[in-house]
């Protein structure tokens, strides 16, 4: 049997396609908050007075030193919902693959109730998250178009897979990983091929997959 795939369903590409991030969420504007999610080693520098916010949004600085847990993920859904009675119009996730892994779950966590924990494994996912919005400032991973959210939890580390976990809306600035040191963009760069050779053997490789992967 041939598999339906789940895959995000806008991408943005280009240099300076940041300067967009405003234009795709003012549809999303309802008067509610929307939440940024940034990785806390972009605090204090001039790319944060590029945000797009307005006056009744949320900046979040996130610290990525650790593997994302659970229990980090339900003080973050905590801290949003704290901050508003109403539901966030969007969230936003800006940094590396485990600052995507936490915008992830933080959506998911908004729309459902519980602890991220509850939600480790398959397909448990059951009302749509928040919508949400990923800006990779790293590369490697992949996990701005993956279906899953990885997290350590207080008995495994397991992602929350499901088909509401992907972002709604990716842009791929290559702008944004310029910033990052030469040794890391060294490395991820390496991630990044090695997830292409693996997913060439893999299992459960896909038209999407192989093309994906043989041009990168």
């Amino acid at each position: 049997m041939y598999r339906n795939l789940r895959i995000v369903p806008y991408l943005i590409f280009g240099r300076g396609s940041y300067a967009q991030l405003g234009d795709v969420l003012r549809p999303r504007r309802t008067g509610s908050p929307i939440v940024f999610m940034m990785d806390d080693v972009h605090e204090g520098k001039p790319f944060v007075s590029k945000l797009p916010m307005e006056k009744e949004d949320l900046l979040l600085f996130v610290n990525v030193d650790v593997e994302p847990k659970t229990k980090y993920v339900d003080e973050l859904t905590e801290r949003v919902r704290s901050f508003s009675s109403r539901r966030p119009d969007a969230l936003v996730g800006i940094g590396g693959g485990s600052t995507m892994d936490i915008a992830k779950a933080v959506s998911v966590m908004l729309a459902n109730p519980g602890s991220s924990a509850d939600y480790q494994g398959w397909d448990l996912v059951k009302h749509p998250a928040v919508y949400h919005v990923g800006l990779p400032t790293l590369a490697g991973t992949g996990a701005e178009v993956s279906r899953t959210a990885v997290l350590t939890g207080p008995v495994r580390k397991l992602g929350i897979n499901s088909d509401y976990t992907p972002f709604d809306q990716i842009i791929l600035d290559p702008d944004l990983l310029a910033g990052a040191p030469a040794d890391q963009r060294f490395y991820t760069a390496m991630d990044s091929y090695i997830h292409g050779a693996e997913a060439l053997r893999g299992t459960f490789i896909n038209e999407y997959s192989r093309a994906y992967a043989d041009k990168s």
